[in-house]
């Protein structure tokens, strides 16, 4: 509790400081966590999600709905395949008085408005040698699954005898091009990584750069290519938890204005702490021997995009997303090849298709923890979001060296 709370603590009786605090009902219990952390005394938030919920399938009940109907406010996600019973409690909540709040809008998503077109407009000239643009990239996919290999050809626009190649990449994170090792010919061949750029350079007989192509893109899209729909697994992000945790903050000032100083000291504290999270990831990813992971569905996307994470899932962005069989052999063919010993299954989504995997790889099993809602046992430990990150970190280290 921070110093603010503890003097606020210390005037007024226990039952005049419960009569002032809001009723919150979650969603998410990353929310709810989110929420009783800022709130402090002022707010009694809990989640509608019983112990260990797929929070993609599940529907709340009519005493979850007379529970959110006299709180004081309900704060759900809002982000599409995430809640897929918000329009129904948007309808039925629309002549109570109680604010129905999505926190997670206006927070950008992986994946949301995805451009397919390959458009490489962004990426500027790419004449980092001061050489021609005369290469075209022959190949290049509109987007990537994880697990799929890159497979491009260099050509020249001019007939030249010049078989000389160096493949350079660089990532989002870096301007500077570094040489890709054992990619010497015009034929490139190598796993995809999201974000990653590529660019061929074609030397002469004297080891001068001769001519170049312009920068092309990777891009891996792990959810359903003709939709629009963005990953809506934000709370695994310590960075948009931060934006997330701030959206909880503001509406928890308009709801009680005079506590706004209080709320935002408390929102600090959890930033604080997230951004701890944030760089304990960032290490556990800088000091792994691999980067490959077998996850049952695909709730890990954002790690992907922040740290290097290549998770290959059985399930889509939702546990209801099925594979196809290609899909599956593809995934146990890159399990196989990499020696992957660890299949990663989460505290609150069974798969029988995830445990068949498994058992043809000869994996073990890890869990991780979602934060889509709690165990029992973790609630009864004293668990909470940040003591269960750090027990997913400690799941990460396990399954990423060998």
């Amino acid at each position: 509790m921070s110093c603010q709370a503890e003097e606020k603590s210390e005037g007024g009786s226990e039952e005049e400081r419960n009569a002032e605090a809001l009723s919150i009902k979650t969603s998410l219990y990353a929310i709810e966590d989110f929420s009783s952390k800022i709130g402090g005394e002022f707010v009694e938030a809990e989640s509608i999600y019983p112990p260990n919920v797929d929070a993609h399938t599940y529907e709340p009940t009519s005493n979850d709905m007379v529970q959110i109907a006299e709180a004081d406010a309900f704060i759900y996600s809002g982000l599409e395949g995430m809640e897929p019973f918000a329009e129904t409690v948007d309808d039925a909540l629309a002549d109570e008085n109680v604010q129905v709040i999505p926190a997670g809008k206006n927070i950008a998503l992986r994946g949301e408005g995805h451009d397919h077109g390959g458009d490489d407009d962004d990426h500027g000239d790419g004449n980092d040698l001061q050489v021609p643009e005369e290469i075209d990239i022959e190949g290049l996919a509109d987007h990537y699954h994880t697990g799929d290999t890159v497979s491009l050809t260099a050509e020249s626009d001019e007939d030249v005898d010049y078989d000389h190649w160096h493949w350079y990449s660089r990532d989002s994170d870096n301007e500077e091009w570094e040489t890709v090792s054992d990619q010497d010919a015009e034929d490139y061949d190598a796993p995809a990584e999201d974000g990653q750029e590529l660019m061929a350079v074609l030397f002469d007989d004297d080891h001068e750069a001769y001519a170049q192509s312009a920068p092309v893109t990777v891009e891996i899209d792990d959810h359903d290519e003709h939709s629009d729909e963005g990953d809506p697994h934000i709370f695994l992000d310590p960075i948009r938890s931060i934006e997330l945790a701030e959206n909880i903050k503001d509406e928890l000032v308009t709801l009680m204005p005079d506590e706004e100083a209080y709320f935002t000291e408390n929102f600090e504290e959890v930033k604080e702490e997230l951004e701890g999270i944030d760089q304990e990831l960032q290490q556990t990813f800088d000091e792994a021997d691999h980067h490959q992971l077998i996850v049952s569905h695909a709730a890990y996307g954002y790690w992907e995009e922040r740290y290097g994470l290549e998770q290959l899932s059985v399930h889509g962005l939702s546990s209801t997303e099925e594979p196809s069989q290609s899909e599956l052999a593809e995934l146990v063919n890159t399990a196989e090849e990499n020696d992957l010993e660890y299949v990663i299954f989460e505290n609150n989504v069974g798969s029988n298709i995830t445990e068949v995997i498994q058992s043809e790889i000869g994996a073990e099993s890890l869990i991780m923890r979602n934060m889509e809602s709690i165990s029992e046992e973790d609630v009864n430990a004293g668990e909470d979001y940040f003591s269960m990150m750090r027990m997913n970190i400690e799941t990460l280290e396990t399954a990423l060296n060998d």
